[in-house]
């Protein structure tokens, strides 16, 4: 049963019930009486207790406990909060050819500073690819493929370019401190799931566990039979779907810890738009859209996964129209699409789209 606190008043009632039982045929408070002052004095206090012994009952299960019993509980478990982590990923720009630029070359983007981690030869072109490190930490220091960022220190290595293009696979996994929920999430599927040996959800444990991870999926026969495919969503990531430096990082990651025995294939999920169209809705305002709209958005995050032809994901209509039902403001609608379930294989899952009313 939950623990209950007593208000002082309930207190101080029960202490004065005690005092007529323990003193019969008197009545000890009735006024001017000094027994007044300390059953009001001892409730105040006990009721102090009441709240002390509240606090240590959530502090007992992890789905309550306070930041810094909900990080001992982890630690428990050998699960620990995610740090910070800065991004990395890869430029290329023009120099001199086939010369060697050392590591600590410095690139701005956004007014944040990148440098260079190691040692990089330009080919007989003059190009040169570089590794690149943020200085700062955080999701904000992700870059997308393609951008263009310019040299700190233009006086130094004058023979190379000024402006240096984003590779392909973009400068990622850079990502924020791991909020609470995110770390109660690992921490009971930790308790629900013990680690198996190398079960699918021990893939999807070791995903979370690097910085940025926000959900992952581990599903069986990805490529061919004997194969385990694991597909994630990234924080800070539009729809959450992560780009290829992000990929590279937790590829990196699952390989160090993979079963040897098991083929491994990390992927992105492949976003389809879920078009909604709703007809006949009651309270047709402003409001009433928008928190339609985040309902919607609310549901997919809490369902939706990516499907492979062994393991399809379908998304079920009466999931989306008991979204719309659960959004404040709406009172009664009709759903006209989707029209039916969907079924998604091949590494693809349902992202909101455009919802249509008519």
């Amino acid at each position: 049963m939950a623990w209950t606190v007593l208000s002082p008043t309930e207190i101080s009632a029960r202490l004065r019930g005690a005092l007529r039982r323990y003193l019969p045929g008197t009545d000890a408070l009735v006024s001017p009486s000094n027994l007044t002052a300390i059953v009001k004095t001892f409730a105040a206090g006990l009721h102090d207790m009441h709240l002390r012994g509240a606090w240590l009952y959530q502090q007992i299960f992890a789905s309550t406990a306070s930041k810094q019993h909900l990080e001992r509980h982890g630690a428990e478990l050998g699960i620990y909060r995610r740090p910070m982590s800065r991004a990395e990923g890869y430029v290329t720009l023009n120099g001199y050819a086939d010369t060697v630029y050392p590591a600590g070359i410095g690139f701005i983007f956004g007014a944040r500073l990148y440098q260079s981690a190691t040692d990089a030869r330009s080919d007989l072109a003059g190009v040169v690819t570089l590794l690149l490190l943020s200085a700062d930490y955080g999701a904000v220091t992700n870059v997308a493929a393609g951008e263009t960022m310019q040299r700190a220190d233009p006086t130094q290595f004058p023979n190379l370019d000024l402006e240096a293009t984003v590779a392909a696979d973009g400068i990622g996994g850079g990502a924020d401190t791991e909020l609470d929920a995110s770390l109660l999430a690992r921490i009971l599927d930790r308790k629900r799931w013990p680690p198996q040996g190398g079960a699918y959800s021990d893939y999807e444990k070791f995903a979370r566990e690097v910085p940025g991870v926000s959900q992952a999926w581990a599903l069986p026969f990805a490529d061919a039979p004997g194969t385990v495919g694991v597909w994630f969503l990234f924080e800070g990531r539009e729809n959450g779907i992560p780009e290829a430096g992000d990929i590279a990082i937790v590829q990196e990651s699952l390989e160090a810890r993979r079963l040897i025995r098991a083929v491994l294939s990390v992927s992105a999920p492949i976003p389809l738009a879920l078009d909604v169209t709703i007809s006949m809705l009651i309270t047709d305002t402003i409001q009433t859209r928008a928190a339609i709209s985040a309902s919607i958005a609310a549901m997919l995050v809490k369902r939706a996964r990516p499907g492979v032809v062994a393991s399809p994901f379908a998304l079920s209509r009466s999931w989306v129209a008991e979204a719309i039902s659960l959004a404040v403001g709406e009172d009664s609608h009709v759903l006209i699409q989707p029209s039916g379930d969907i079924t998604y294989i091949d590494g693809h899952m349902p992202v909101l789209g455009t919802i249509n009313y008519v």
